[in-house]
């Protein structure tokens, strides 16, 4: 299993915006499809934000997708922003929402960034042991919200109760 930037397996493109779409379509429903891969394409891109990472299988499948966004609809004056971290249900259970969002904050890290901001409807105990605090929270559209932020310092380490499984290899 690696990470990669989507602009070097560009190909995934459209299977992420896929993802993203079932998976969040519900927070912002008038956003086509055309409007994601869009976005997606804005994000084809190492050293700036908007930026996309795709999880890839050893057999060069993708698993799993995350992006880091300049600013997000809760909290526009706050950067930057890990969102749409995506693992289809078939490859779930295995660390890569976490691998995932701990790679983000790397980027966010490398980038220059020293803290690194999310909102969540529903994986909050998740991102806390991924070292996030919740700091807010809010409703969006009727639906609450937990946001929060982590030091992108040490941003490659997970808590020790929480790390991707043994068959999980990031490669930069």
């Amino acid at each position: 299993m690696r990470i990669e930037h989507l602009i070097d397996c560009e190909e995934h493109l459209a299977a992420v915006a896929n993802w993203q779409q079932a998976e969040f379509g519900y927070l912002n429903p008038s956003v086509t499809m055309e409007q994601r891969r869009g976005r997606l394409r804005e994000s084809l891109q190492r050293d700036g934000l908007p930026l996309a990472i795709v999880a890839i299988s050893e057999e060069g499948q993708p698993v799993g997708a995350a992006s880091i966004l300049p600013k997000t609809i809760t909290h526009p004056h706050l950067t930057p922003w890990l969102s749409t971290v995506v693992v289809p249900p078939e490859f779930r259970g295995k660390g890569l929402a976490s691998a995932l969002s701990l790679r983000a904050a790397s980027e966010a890290a490398r980038l220059g960034f020293e803290t690194l901001y999310l909102f969540t409807p529903r994986n909050e105990s998740l991102y806390q042991r991924l070292g996030w605090e919740t700091f807010e929270r809010s409703d969006h559209n009727g639906l609450p919200i937990a946001i929060m932020s982590r030091p992108t310092v040490g941003a490659g380490e997970p808590s020790a109760n929480m790390r991707p499984s043994p068959s999980f290899r990031q490669t930069v």
